[in-house]
């Protein structure tokens, strides 16, 4: 039996999946992930200066997990692949892109010629004026993006069967699940999303944004009562406790309040592109009403995201179903599988950009009849002319060879010095996160005690002092009610706190202590004085909140 290697490749997570191929009630293995190193991973772009660390990290991850298999699917999410929907004729599927390559200058007003052409049929009509033709998605991408991801394959010792576009992967999972009505299916990504509406197994609507769950994880990862550490810090994180402030059932929340109002906060923009795609889709498809929402991807593991998508749209959200027909490995497979819906899709897939040019092949045929008919009426023209006219190109591919060497030589020390910035980058950014989760509130306990210590009144008696990260809390007796009134003000007027809270206030009647004599004990005179003057004292506790740590290094991030 086939296995096949499915990889996505985020901005900072990188999905694996090992899966049956080409069978009927295929199997998941396993779904792994590894961080992206920075910087090399931009818009389904590999970036050529950090193509080594990319391999190293999915060549490190297939070893730690004893995957075998050698034949691997690249599943692909760019704003710059073009996608477009078209009706065809009624021909046989196998023959639609033989169709589509001979219309492409009708589908695309712009040259095709450094691009890779694959599509997706979305559904045969089988009703009214068009009845019998196919609606097509049509996805280009570049030729260049394309090569990348077969040398990348080749650095990871793997052979590359294709590389499928996320949006027709997400199709493919989609119909392999039992929904039936009219759903959404949205793809959260760090980066992007897709949001795709079905109805019935077929495709209604296919949108995509650049919003994703990326700034709601950057928020987890900056906020210091989180102590996410690290990506995969952040990852484990969101996967397992709520971070965010929609209540979950049965999860334990992370972090401090107003940290996970931060991280909801940042999901702002991803809710309202997706309530403007859901807008379109009522405005345009009249009759049709989105009955449920299902989640994949990142946002499939982002424990509360689902909770706030439902509320800002007012249907229930979850996440995706399970497969029919597919069984899963283990229990950890079926946890992960939600996040892995574009892997497995891409393993259904049939179509993809790596295919061969039927058109290209169509186009030599012609070109050697008219050769042949040439050679045939002017043979002994054809023969000087070729051997005067082969010499002539080769000179000028050699004299572009050097010139391009010259150009790479010229340009490397750049590249050298672009490489070293940007890792000198991602250690800085690495150094500023360690010192913000080394910062504590606590470290104004010294400048409070020195304003106790000057501005506190006199007569003023602490029982007990604690503190931590956040606040202090004091207990005191004092003379009288006015008195506890006044020092409360002059706590509030403390430049290292900002908030006071009275806990308590208590009147208690004063002890009058005295030995066997009736001879007062104490040894001081003046406070013996001062409680003989009143029969009642007043206990009361304060919390004093710090005002968080203003550093340097705040101030540069946030230039940054």
């Amino acid at each position: 039996m086939a296995k096949i290697l499915t990889i996505e490749l985020g901005h900072s997570v990188i999905k694996l999946c090992e899966m049956d191929y080409k069978v009927k009630n295929p199997k998941i293995y396993q779904c792994q992930e590894a961080i992206t190193p920075a910087g090399s991973v931009n818009d389904g772009y590999i970036t050529e200066g950090r193509m080594k660390d990319l391999a190293y990290a999915i060549k490190e991850t297939i070893a730690r997990n004893g995957i075998k298999t050698k034949k691997v699917i690249f599943t692909v999410a760019s704003a710059k692949i073009i996608n477009r929907e078209v009706t065809v004729p009624g021909v046989k599927e196998s023959q639609l892109a033989s169709v589509i390559q001979a219309n492409l200058n009708e589908y695309f007003p712009v040259s095709l010629a450094e691009y890779e052409v694959t599509q997706s049929l979305v559904q045969t009509i089988a009703e009214g004026p068009d009845m019998g033709k196919h609606r097509v998605l049509i996805f280009a991408a570049e030729k260049n993006m394309l090569d990348a991801y077969k040398r990348l394959a080749s650095a990871c010792d793997l052979d590359i069967v294709n590389v499928c576009c996320s949006g027709a992967s997400i199709i493919e999972a989609a119909r392999k699940q039992s929904a039936s009505g009219c759903q959404a299916i949205i793809k959260m990504e760090e980066k992007y999303s897709i949001i795709s509406v079905m109805k019935d197994g077929v495709l209604m609507l296919q949108r995509s944004i650049n919003y994703g769950v990326g700034d709601a994880m950057n928020e987890v990862a900056t906020q210091p009562s989180f102590a996410a550490g690290d990506t995969l810090g952040v990852w484990r994180l969101i996967t397992r406790q709520n971070c965010t402030s929609e209540p979950v059932t049965n999860v334990k929340e992370a972090g401090r309040p107003d940290a996970r109002a931060a991280v909801t906060e940042a999901l702002n923009p991803l809710l309202s592109g997706i309530m403007r795609v859901f807008d379109y889709f009522n405005s345009h498809f009249d009759g049709m009403e989105i009955e449920n929402v299902s989640i994949v991807g990142l946002g499939a593991q982002f424990i509360g995201v689902p909770e706030i998508l439902g509320a800002a749209l007012g249907i229930v959200c979850r996440k995706a179903g399970m497969f029919q027909d597919i069984q899963m490995a283990d229990s950890d497979v079926k946890q992960k599988v939600d996040a892995y819906s574009s892997c497995i899709g891409a393993g259904f897939a049939g179509d993809g950009f790596l295919h061969e040019d039927s058109k290209g092949k169509l186009t030599m045929e012609v070109n050697y009849t008219a050769m042949s008919v040439l050679v045939g009426v002017l043979a002994a023209v054809v023969a000087v002319v070729m051997v005067v006219m082969s010499i002539l190109p080769y000179m000028e591919a050699k004299k572009e060879e050097e010139r391009l060497k010259e150009l790479q030589a010229t340009y490397q020390e750049g590249m050298d010095a672009y490489n070293e910035f940007t890792a000198t980058q991602a250690l800085y950014d690495q150094v500023v996160l360690g010192t913000r989760l080394s910062e504590h509130a606590n470290d104004n306990l010294l400048v409070f005690l020195g304003e106790l210590e000057t501005k506190l009144p006199y007569d003023v008696v602490i029982e007990e002092f604690t503190s931590d990260d956040e606040q202090c809390v004091i207990n005191m007796d004092v003379a009288d009610k006015a008195t506890a009134a006044k020092v409360v003000s002059t706590l509030r007027e403390f430049e290292s706190v900002m908030m006071v809270t009275m806990e308590t206030m208590e009147e208690k009647e004063k002890k009058n202590d005295s030995d066997e004599d009736g001879q007062n004990t104490s040894s001081d005179d003046d406070e013996v004085e001062e409680l003989v003057a009143k029969d009642t004292y007043v206990n009361l506790t304060v919390n004093c909140f710090y005002y968080p740590i203003i550093t340097d290094t705040d101030s540069a991030a946030q230039q940054k």
